[in-house]
């Protein structure tokens, strides 16, 4: 019984020695567990029909006629833009403004250079390229869970944003290489 008792008593000296550093995990009863998990689903389907409603507002309120996106954003090319389509693994120059629906800036003049397709944006800018051409302009409207999430960009963007997108231009990045250059 000594034995048992000290076995017993080492164990969770161990476990908790080993815990130590690592985040606590909680486990629930099996049935508060899917208590939970209807509960989250639950508060995502508010947040995504009231991301859906401000967007509709948005889009009303300029007149736009936008198209959906697979990520579940809208956008409205306003310059069909003259190159060749942009497709997965291109590596482009993107130059955009971000910005809330209420028209606060987050990023006034973006500049990145991204492989399209490789989700190296958020998810709505990386559907948007691969709908668009060379020189092409935009506006794309993104729900929270295809921009910045939960957790917001870490800087400027807050958790579950919706955020807006000013795209100005997309060039292929040899070109602009090549342009860089001869300046």
């Amino acid at each position: 019984m000594k034995k048992v008792r000290l076995i017993l008593c080492l164990t969770t000296f161990a476990a908790l020695l080993s815990a130590c550093g690592d985040t606590p995990v909680i486990e629930l009863p099996t049935d508060q567990s899917g208590k939970v998990k209807e509960h989250m689903i639950n508060a995502n389907r508010v947040v995504i029909q009231s991301e859906s409603t401000q967007i509709e507002q948005y889009i009303q309120r300029r007149k736009w006629h936008t198209s959906p996106l697979p990520c579940g954003a809208q956008c409205m090319v306003y310059t069909t833009g003259q190159g060749a389509i942009i497709n997965p693994d291109d590596t482009v120059v993107v130059q955009y403004r971000l910005e809330s629906l209420d028209g606060s800036p987050f990023y006034t003049h973006q500049c990145d250079t991204l492989v399209v397709g490789r989700r190296h944006a958020t998810v709505a800018l990386d559907d948007l390229l691969q709908q668009m051409r060379y020189g092409g302009q935009a506006w794309l409207i993104a729900p929270s869970n295809s921009a910045y999430g939960v957790v917001g960009d870490g800087d400027r963007v807050p958790s579950r944003t919706v955020i807006v997108y000013n795209v100005a231009s997309v060039a292929p990045f040899s070109t602009h290489m090549n342009t860089n250059k001869n300046n």
